[in-house]
């Protein structure tokens, strides 16, 4: 084997260049390293430094002309000053920069200088293409900036910057709109409110407004051609009055589905609020208020998914019991109003859970029925009441959403989405920069994702 010691210096160099090029996965030609990689510690942080050379290409001198007076004679006038690169670690233990000069050359007519350049970096930046890419593809992570930063060894201002580099637009063609879509707000920078649209039938974010002002979102879809909103068959929405009015006035061909999560809640709330106050009627020592305390999640329970063959021994009521003989006992010691309540939630889960046309007729007639009680003024109207009062107000939308045809649309999605983006603000701490908390969430939804959907184009 030959000694490597008695090679040319040149061969050495082409095999330390290579090997280098190899591990910073860098091909750039006009890049030269010239010697082996050596620490250094700089307030507290370790370096492992690169020294290299930045040349001029023999085709690049053969065809040079001065950038100030066209001359085509020069000499060479030495190198610039070092100057560092920073690039992306190789060493979890170290940071690594390249020790670089550029080759510098002079016209022989005007003296003018013209430095070599490299393809690694940006004119009058230290930081490297290949770091910056890096940062972009880890803030697709859930990882704050500052953490990046100390990792990366820049500033948090320089992962800034290159968050402000991406595109973070959601939609930037106003010609098509999916045909299905979901409406809510999520609270984000300086705790104010921001809209987002999504697309129902493949999840995909459609836009995100600063704000959820009715002028905001009127404005944004007023950019797209009536002939296009004319086209969205579905909008799915929670119970804010004016996105009802909204949906009307920008998409007049849309069905108005109400999020049944939503109308359960208001039910599900109500009912619970009447066991705790009818509860409270009783003695506390009473079998009675401990059979309501203890049990109160099954009175929120499907009638039909009660247990009613397994007994168990309950220790309140001394005697054994199978859960759905527990809710019958508590219905028989309820009053009036707390029994019609329950059975109002029951149909409003049944018409969910097993949607038909007979079932929605059911709920429909009870909300009517509701209504004419309510016109009496010597009714007393309870919590539940209140809730059938709201959807009578919404009737049509509460309808639709209870509709076996358009029971696969929701804004389940959605509320996922708004999850994920609370954990990018829990793991950053918050934001005050709108755009900033934008481009995050489109890194870490949006990108990656199949963004082709059922979409009309007008």
């Amino acid at each position: 084997m030959t000694n490597i010691n008695i090679l040319p210096h040149h061969y050495i160099t082409n095999e330390i260049d290579s090997t280098i090029k190899s591990c910073l996965n860098c091909d750039d030609p006009h890049l030269h390293f010239t010697a082996k990689p050596c620490e250094d510690t700089f307030k507290q942080t370790k370096y492992l430094i690169f020294s290299a050379i930045i040349d001029f290409l023999p085709a690049e001198l053969d065809q040079f002309r001065c950038h100030n007076c066209g001359f085509s004679a020069f000499y060479r006038n030495g190198f610039t000053p070092t100057h560092f690169i920073k690039m992306p670690a190789v060493n979890s233990n170290y940071q690594t920069v390249i020790s670089a000069r550029s080759a510098r050359i002079r016209c022989r007519n005007c003296n003018s200088t013209c430095s070599a350049k490299t393809s690694l970096i940006s004119s009058g930046c230290q930081i490297s293409n290949l770091l910056k890419a890096k940062i972009a593809t880890r803030l697709r992570s859930d990882v704050s900036a500052k953490t990046i930063a100390f990792e990366e060894g820049v500033s948090p201002s320089s992962v800034n910057r290159t968050l402000d580099s991406t595109r973070c637009e959601f939609r930037n063609n106003f010609n098509f709109l999916p045909l299905h879509l979901c409406f809510d707000e999520f609270r984000g920078t300086n705790k104010n409110y921001h809209f987002i649209c999504l697309d129902d039938d493949n999840h995909v974010i459609q836009t995100i407004l600063p704000n959820r002002f009715k002028k905001t979102i009127s404005d944004y879809f007023m950019r797209f051609p009536a002939s296009v909103r004319g086209l969205v068959r579905t909008v799915c929405c929670d119970l804010n009055s004016y996105y009802v009015d909204l949906v009307k006035e920008l998409f007049p061909n849309a069905k108005i589905i109400i999020d049944r999560f939503h109308l359960v809640q208001m039910l599900n709330r109500a009912v619970n609020s009447m066991r705790t106050d009818m509860m409270n009627q009783f003695e506390h020592n009473s079998k009675d208020y401990k059979l309501f305390k203890h049990y109160w999640k099954l009175f929120l329970k499907r009638y039909d998914a009660l247990e009613c063959t397994h007994q168990f021994y309950d220790r309140t009521q001394k005697s054994w019991f199978t859960a759905e003989q527990i809710v019958n006992h508590g219905l028989e010691l309820a009053d009036t109003d707390f029994h019609r309540a329950y059975w109002d939630y029951q149909c409003l889960l049944e018409a969910i859970n097993n949607p038909s046309a007979a079932k929605l007729k059911i709920f429909k007639q009870r909300i009517l029925d509701t209504k004419d009680k309510c016109a009496d003024s010597s009714y007393k109207v309870t919590k539940a009441d209140k809730v059938l009062l709201t959807f009578f107000n919404y009737l049509e939308p509460v309808l639709t959403a209870l509709d076996p045809r358009y029971c696969h649309y929701t804004n389940g999605p959605l509320e996922g989405i708004n999850r994920k983006i609370k954990q990018i603000q829990r793991t950053a701490y918050g934001y005050r920069n709108f755009e900033h908390f934008k481009a995050r969430i489109y890194l870490q939804t949006y990108l990656g994702k199949d963004t082709r959907s059922s979409m009309k184009i007008a």
